[in-house]
């Protein structure tokens, strides 16, 4: 009889570690379509909170004869009137002079009861929590009907509000700020920007809804609130010695802003390239910082950032697009009646 042996032959080490290299391949390739998908989901919530946030003010418009609710979470602590003198000489009443919280229409009740331990005002004296009747108890939660909307998916902190109002649409000048009105409205002034139409308080002195800002997920670091703190806002005028464009008004006083703050508020960074927010039709978008240094320049680390009030550098090709950002947010801010800037990376 002849005996007849198969031969088996097994795998070599290099085909092993080609398999093994295709299945580590495939698990990053899962995994990465994983995050990608848990990001896209907490980004479509977040959306969808902010589009409920602003149909909500514009139904709270439609109920009170056109005017919108406050930005702000509690009523000014400076003055309710501030007056400008030269060609544009006006003099114009904050919450027509009444300065009760109870009167202000304030879109979240942040204050008195609402917080644990005070009153919240403009100088971050109170660095405690607000609670869930703030927000039950503003001007917008009957026609939102839940806290939980008030909070982004993408929070990191613990904190119940993630969203804040742009402070230059329903007030009177902007964020109801009589220091921001009076050192800003000269150089609006000089550019045939009058003080009244900076007065947002009702739909039609909105002149292009679409692209006006409404809500932004924010962190608001200034003086290490534990919660965000009124309105989101940003220094609307030019850095000092940006060339004027083509057409100003008064070219010679254009890039006269010393004294430019930048981003006096910051959005939130918890996701860099989905940073959401709302406009005043409904719409929403999500948006990518240009310059990643940004978050760690305010933000930290290394240190503890530059924080609120962040005068960042001009753009440099050589430093990275430090203004793109700024830009970005500053054209959305009162689109019509701000005079448009050129980016200087485009002249």
């Amino acid at each position: 009889m002849k005996n007849t042996r198969k031969n088996f032959r097994g795998f070599t080490v290099t085909e092993l570690l080609v398999v093994v290299a295709i299945i580590a391949l495939l698990l990053a390739l899962v995994l990465v379509g994983f995050q990608k998908a848990k990001l896209m989901a907490r980004t479509t919530s977040c959306l969808s909170n902010q589009r409920q946030l602003s149909l909500a003010q514009a139904s709270y418009a439609t109920d009170n004869g056109g005017a919108f609710a406050s930005p702000r979470t509690s009523i000014p602590t400076m003055s309710l009137s501030l007056t400008f003198t030269g060609s544009c000489a006006e003099k114009l009443l904050i919450n027509n002079g009444n300065s009760t919280n109870e009167s202000y229409h304030s879109w979240t009740a942040s204050y008195g009861a609402g917080l644990v331990g005070g009153i919240e005002n403009e100088f971050g004296v109170n660095s405690s929590n607000p609670l869930a009747k703030a927000l039950s108890g503003g001007r917008l939660f009957p026609y939102i009907g839940s806290t939980q909307v008030y909070r982004s998916p993408s929070d990191t902190t613990a904190r119940i509000r993630s969203y804040s109002f742009s402070g230059f649409v329903g007030t009177t000048t902007p964020g109801d700020n009589s220091t921001f009105g009076n050192s800003w409205q000269p150089w609006f002034c000089n550019q045939g920007v009058k003080a009244s139409e900076m007065v947002t308080t009702h739909v039609s002195r909105i002149r292009i809804p679409s692209q006006t800002l409404c809500s932004i997920v924010e962190n608001d670091p200034t003086n290490g609130l534990t919660y965000n703190e009124q309105s989101w806002m940003i220094d609307p005028r030019p850095p000092a010695g940006t060339p004027a464009p083509p057409g100003t008004p008064n070219p010679g006083m254009w890039g006269n802003t010393s004294g430019w703050i930048g981003w006096i508020d910051a959005p939130a960074f918890w996701q860099p390239t989905a940073i959401t927010y709302s406009y005043y039709d409904g719409s929403t978008e999500s948006y990518s910082l240009q310059n990643p240094n940004l978050v760690a320049l305010i933000e930290g680390p290394p240190g503890a950032g530059f924080g609120a009030y962040y005068p960042q550098p001009a753009d440099n090709f050589a430093t990275g697009p430090w203004r793109r950002d700024w830009m970005h947010f500053r054209d959305r801010l009162l689109p019509g009646v701000f005079p448009p800037i050129v980016p200087r990376y485009q002249q």
